[in-house]
């Protein structure tokens, strides 16, 4: 996936200014930035969910001369919310992504999906009667049902991901990201928008730092979460990498066994 001068106008205001974005198939991109630094805004320009100049390709081909059923072939994607009106089952949520998939004719998938985010059995339970965290794993299901197979025609597919964990519990924000990880193991793509630094740094493979609607800098883990960051993108000082003076106790996800 390749971005070139992507530029965002909204209501007049100019929320991305010429940015200049790369991610690898089989590798995990984050994008991170603070409140307002245009991180959702680039990913649905990435996706083709919003109009922006300059140009996206995907696969080497450009975006805008794809029709909605390519795309839809390429590349699933997972917005920040999802608004249900209608009283669907879980089923019947996660059976849209069958529906615009190339795989229409396997009826496993979506029990498949389900189980792959740890919702086996909820087939025939009411969406609006989910909690939050587990609606947004259910609209996860349905964009893995979209793109289940991380490659395609020798050709990556790609997960474009907003937030997908910001209302997940621990455990189950390491299964969506352990998602993300196996589906770029398996030779796909993975774009994802995130907050948490901690789970960036730990199942990030590459990570682009957003700032005021550009991109202030990128890099591995290790080499751009680091003091300058933190100071120069989030007016913070915070060093990285140091335990806390005081009696506070603290979590390290990497300390996972």
């Amino acid at each position: 996936m390749k971005a070139r001068n992507i530029c965002v106008k909204l209501r007049r205001k100019e929320i991305l200014h010429g940015v200049d974005f790369d991610a690898e198939p089989g590798k995990v991109t984050a994008i991170i930035g603070p409140n307002g630094s245009g991180k959702s805004t680039l990913l649905k320009a990435l996706s083709g969910e919003i109009q922006a100049s300059g140009h996206v390709s995907l696969n080497g081909r450009d975006i805008s001369g794809l029709k909605p059923w390519q795309l839809a072939a390429m590349r699933g994607v997972l917005p920040q919310a999802s608004t249900v009106a209608f009283p669907f089952t879980v089923m019947e949520i996660v059976r849209l992504g069958l529906a615009n998939g190339l795989a229409a004719g396997d009826d496993s998938l979506p029990s498949k999906a389900l189980a792959h985010v740890d919702l086996a059995g909820f087939e025939d339970r009411s969406y609006q009667n989910l909690s939050g965290g587990e609606q947004q794993r259910v609209q996860l299901a349905r964009v893995l049902t979209q793109v289940w197979e991380a490659t395609y025609n020798n050709q990556p597919r790609w997960l474009l991901l907003d937030e997908p964990v910001a209302s997940l519990d621990i455990a189950h924000q390491f299964t969506v990201l352990g998602v993300a990880r196996e589906f770029a193991a398996q030779g796909g793509g993975v774009v994802v928008v995130m907050h948490d630094l901690n789970l960036t740094a730990m199942f990030a493979d590459q990570v682009c730092v957003m700032s005021d609607g550009a991109v202030w800098g990128s890099g591995t883990p290790a080499t751009i979460l680091n003091n300058h960051t933190m100071r120069q993108v989030y007016g913070i000082d915070l060093p990285i990498s140091t335990v806390p003076t005081a009696q506070v106790p603290f979590i390290l996800p990497q300390a996972m066994q």
